[in-house]
């Protein structure tokens, strides 16, 4: 058995609009090891979330992917027809939105919401006895429990709006955790929630891939998250990858400047007193991008050699940067 459970190469997703074509992910390379967390950092808009529904199959009208390889457990996702996708989506690969409130339908009770993944995904659970809606709705409490939230039986016939935010969160892992996937993308789970409650699912989630042996894709802005929780790293900006590597070496010897600009971003009780250092400019416009590198108007140490495409380059074994500079920025 290989050890990638996911490997993307080259994958190009684009969205039209009226003011042109939108380049939200622009040759992605992605590679998910079975059983590690992978972080995916990048400011908002840089193609973090939707390289990942490109994967999950859930790019529709005015977008669509353009190109690129998607391959999922030895199977080629893109040659799979919607039928086949649907069965691979939730059962296989499953994804956590980022408002857990907008994600749940309001007109369903919890319960409902687990059945009906349980019901799509799983032709197993009537095979203890008892019949098929008596262990889906024992499967539905079981993950409940897994996820923490107390008095489980009483609570599926709740609706969202009935709980937390941070127990929405649970619900939400909850059914992505339903039918044990292989792989679960959760899209900022700590999005609007207090920084407790944001410890409390973390760990959870962290918990439960240890628990089921399953890989993690933990998308978000903050490398915090991402020094604590994730194996590996991978930085996007302005659709395409600018650095991956492992968690250590990455936050440890950036080697892209926006990389090194999100970690002087970050607040340190070390650093008390002194200013934040923000990333001066704006991202570029992904209708009109530019033919160089595309941190180039942003960056303090431009050259004329960046007024050029810039390919992935090799800092360490396994850590990639996407700057001219990778070689003479050894630790």
């Amino acid at each position: 058995m290989s050890e990638t459970l996911l490997s993307v190469r080259d994958l190009r997703t684009v969205f039209e609009t009226r003011a042109g074509m939108v380049r939200a992910v622009d040759g992605v390379d992605v590679e998910v090891r079975r059983g590690e967390c992978l972080g995916v950092v990048g400011e908002s808009g840089s193609g973090k979330s939707v390289t990942f529904a490109s994967v999950m199959g859930l790019v529709r009208s005015p977008g669509r992917v353009e190109g690129g390889e998607i391959v999922f457990d030895g199977r080629d996702l893109r040659a799979l027809n919607p039928r086949q996708m649907r069965a691979v989506r939730g059962r296989d690969i499953a994804m956590t939105m980022q408002d857990a409130l907008t994600a749940l339908n309001p007109a369903l009770t919890v319960g409902e919401q687990l059945a009906e993944v349980l019901e799509a995904h799983d032709d197993t659970l009537d095979a203890r006895g008892g019949g098929r809606a008596r262990a889906i709705r024992e499967r539905s409490v079981e993950m409940l429990g897994l996820v923490g939230i107390p008095s489980a039986d009483k609570r599926l016939g709740q609706y969202p709006h009935e709980f937390s935010g941070g127990m929405r969160q649970r619900i939400m892992i909850a059914i992505a955790l339903a039918c044990r996937p292989k792989l679960l993308i959760a899209d900022e789970p700590t999005t609007a929630l207090d920084v407790t409650i944001q410890a409390q699912v973390l760990e959870l989630i962290s918990d439960i891939r240890r628990k089921l042996q399953m890989s993690v894709v933990l998308i978000t802005h903050d490398l915090g998250i991402v020094a604590e929780h994730c194996d590996r790293v991978m930085v996007m900006y302005a659709g395409q990858v600018v650095e991956e590597g492992p968690t250590a070496q990455v936050i440890g010897a950036p080697r892209h400047p926006y990389t090194r600009g999100l970690l002087g971003s970050i607040p340190r009780l070390s650093l008390r007193g002194q200013p934040i250092r923000p990333i001066e400019g704006q991202v570029p416009d992904l209708i009109d991008l530019p033919p160089q590198c595309r941190f180039y108007s942003r960056c303090s140490e431009r050259v004329d050699a960046c007024l050029k495409p810039i390919a992935m380059r090799e800092a360490a074994p396994g850590h990639r940067a996407r700057c001219i500079h990778v070689a003479e920025q050894q630790p």
